[in-house]
């Protein structure tokens, strides 16, 4: 068995040892390996190992009604049938090495942050899928800022530990180096039937934010494919000037397999190229190899199904998420919720989309579901190379898969292909669908498509939203509040990043309505999103028609992130004729956006606040900038207004107490609604009173 699946299930010192069937049969122990499987089988968790408990955590510290938390730490293992109707969508499972028992094995990390005594939380089991093995949900709901928290500093505003969330992360993605706390998986390699290594032409992409000699295929972060020796004369290399320009072929003696600096010495890789004269961040660049030893990365897809019902349904001692005997309530998990944000959102799209939220007795694993800016995207997981880690952007893996048909929640007819297809289409048919609250930013207008989740595939129509579905749009934000977490894109961005305008409050109010929803079967608030009935999706030009204003030191670019049905045929990959229409929000007079899920912030601004922001010179000047927006304040005066056709701080708000007032009363307006929790609203208002704006106080 190759080395990655080797000794999967003897580890040692156990703490817990978990014998699990996701199936309505028995096996006996399974050190005995002697169970007899067939196709009613579909996969077991084997072992949970706790390596690590921190009882109580965070200086004991209470959360609200929740009291005491503790943090468990280790690793799961498990076992998936290769023949089991549940499995058989998983790319080159049936290629993986097997053990006695005709089972693929695997292997990954896990993280449980849960109330001391489970009988104080509020029942939900909170997943949060990792995003490139990283916790994000704690940051992204609380403001904490740590892979790896350890004070109740850590926990920022603690949201939701006070609200009483068992919360599990678990490893998914196949191809992680380990490090930086983040969470792995260990999953087999697929082999050819006589056992020799699979081989396959694959191409791959690069861009820069500085100039570089050598580069990994697949990142600092994760484990690239690595090329067939014997093939790597006849490897190609491309670069691009524009996303859309042909590629040109770069001389095969001016690059090779191996790292470097600029001193010109090479080191032989083969999962590095080396280019002496340097790569430019003035260029996108296409690399086209010959790759070997696919990883099963579609068992990420497994592990999350299994161990999530494992720890919802399993009412033994075995279970780390049940109670003592003796108290009243042994099982306190009620409901399960999954969240994951941009790479894991989509995670969560695809999951669904594939099948994987029934489990092997006919259950839903999760019973609510929040794909946060992902736009019409899923992942590029299931497939036999497949790298999740990749995902299309302007420049950036632009033609990367898994942005394709279906995009939508709604069944829609593609028009190229004529398939029919939703992202419930598996779910409906075995009713496991869980509700579901779809939330996007302002950048997945531009760089996601998010138009076509709510619109037919041509953008012709608006769609009827399914009962079991919301979409909220939080207008006028970008992708992630970098100060939150994000890159640092002020290098090679041309306007300054939109940091101000978060929607951190409106998804905390948003995550109380779906727990209620889940539980309580209370209606959440409407959905809110732009709309082409009432013209407030539009294309991204004319100018005049989507009504960014004339600012004078900004250029309206139209740029988005085009999608066309792509040709995977031909390396480097290509757009095809056959394309689809990415619309926008229509803009007010200031340049924010009109329609969707408005802040405070945006209710009552202080400038510009824009899903989109382009390359400055010198990074493809003109293109898009990655998934970044931008903030284009107000002048204070009307004197300093100039030219500016927005009206000046001083002309809108004429003193700081009139300018608190209309902050009171747009948090009024949102907590009426149900977009904002009375906390929260108490916050923004103490800011908005502390904050000097540049105004005289008046009364």
């Amino acid at each position: 068995m190759p080395t990655r699946t080797a000794n999967l299930t003897h580890r040692k010192n156990l703490i817990y040892v978990l014998l699990f069937i996701i199936s309505t049969t028995t096996c006996s122990e399974p050190a005995e390996n002697t169970v007899s499987l067939d196709e009613s089988d579909s996969s077991r968790i084997v072992t949970l190992e706790i390596t690590h408990t921190e009882s109580p955590a965070f200086g004991g510290h209470d959360f609200g009604t929740s009291g005491q938390y503790e943090i468990l730490r280790g690793h799961v293992t498990g076992e998936l049938n290769p023949a089991h109707t549940l499995n058989t969508n998983i790319t080159s499972l049936d290629r993986a090495p097997q053990n006695i028992n005709g089972m693929v094995e695997y292997s990954s990390d896990i993280y449980i942050l849960k109330p001391v005594d489970l009988s104080r939380g509020n029942g939900m089991l909170f997943y949060d899928v990792p995003n490139r093995g990283n916790k994000l949900g704690l940051r992204l709901f609380q403001g904490g800022a740590t892979n790896n928290p350890k004070t109740v500093d850590d926990m920022g505003n603690a949201f939701l530990l006070n609200q009483g969330y068992t919360i599990v992360w678990s490893g998914w993605q196949g191809n992680l180096k380990e490090g930086d706390n983040r969470l792995t998986a260990l999953f087999p390699t697929a082999t050819n039937s006589d056992g020799s290594p699979i081989t396959e032409w694959i191409t791959t992409q690069f861009t820069f934010t500085a100039q570089a000699f050598s580069v990994s295929f697949e990142g600092q972060n994760s484990i690239p494919y690595r090329a067939v020796r014997s093939s790597m004369p006849d490897a190609t290399l491309y670069r691009r000037s524009g996303i859309h320009d042909p590629p040109e072929l770069i001389p095969r003696n001016e690059w090779s397999f191996a790292k470097c600096d600029k001193s010109g010495e090479l080191e032989f890789s083969d999962s590095d190229i080396c280019m002496p004269g340097g790569f430019s961040p003035d260029f996108a660049y296409d690399l086209v190899y010959e790759a070997k030893d696919p990883i099963v990365m579609g068992i990420g897809f497994a592990a999350v199904r299994d161990l999530v019902s494992f720890l919802k349904h399993d009412q033994s001692a075995l279970n780390p998420l049940t109670s003592p005997a003796d108290t009243k309530d042994p099982w306190p998990i009620k409901a399960s919720l999954v969240f994951g944000t941009s790479q894991s959102g989509r995670f969560v799209r695809d999951f669904i989309y594939q099948g994987f939220n029934e489990d092997g007795q006919s259950r839903p694993v999760f019973d609510g579901a929040i794909p946060q800016v992902a736009g019409s995207r899923r992942t590029f997981t299931n497939d036999v190379f497949s790298m999740p880690g990749r995902f299309s952007m302007y420049v950036r893996n632009h033609f990367a898969p898994g942005d394709q048909f279906p995009f939508a929640y709604t069944t829609t007819t593609d028009p190229f292909s004529g398939r029919v297809d939703s992202l419930l289409q598996k779910c409906r048919t075995t009713n496991t669908c869980p509700k579901i609250m779809h939330w996007d930013s302002g950048s997945e207008a531009w760089a996601g498509r998010s138009s076509l989740v709510v619109t037919d595939p041509l953008g012709t129509m608006d769609l009827e939203i399914p009962n079991n579905v919301r979409v909220y749009q939080f207008a006028s934000t970008q992708h992630l509040d970098s100060a939150i977490y994000g890159p640092d894109t002020g290098t090679y961005c041309e306007y300054e990043e939109n940091n101000s305008n978060s929607f951190l409050e409106l998804q905390r109010a948003l995550l109380v309505a779906l727990e209620k929803w889940v539980t309580e079967d209370k209606t959440p608030p409407p959905s809110q999103y732009p709309k082409l009935a009432d013209e407030t999706l539009v294309s991204p030009q004319p100018q005049s028609q989507q009504g960014f204003p004339n600012i004078p030191t900004v250029k309206y670019t139209a740029t988005i992130n085009d999608l066309a049905v792509n040709n995977y045929d031909e390396l480097p990959w290509q757009h095809t004729a056959d394309s689809y229409p990415a619309l926008v929000p229509k803009v007010d007079s200031d340049g924010n956006d009109i329609a969707g899920l408005r802040s405070v912030t945006t209710e009552v601004p202080l400038g510009t606040y824009t899903g989109w922001n382009i390359r400055s010179e010198g990074f493809m000047k003109g293109e898009g900038c990655y998934l970044t927006g931008m903030f284009i304040p107000f002048a204070k005066t009307i004197t300093e207004r100039g030219s500016d056709p927005r009206l000046s701080l001083e002309e809108r708000y004429g003193t700081h107490a009139q300018y608190v007032q209309q902050i009171i009363s747009a948090t009024k307006r949102l907590q009426e609604q149900g977009y904002l929790l009375t906390k929260d609203a108490e916050r923004l208002i103490h800011r908005a009173t502390t904050q000097d704006i540049g105004l005289p106080a008046g009364n």
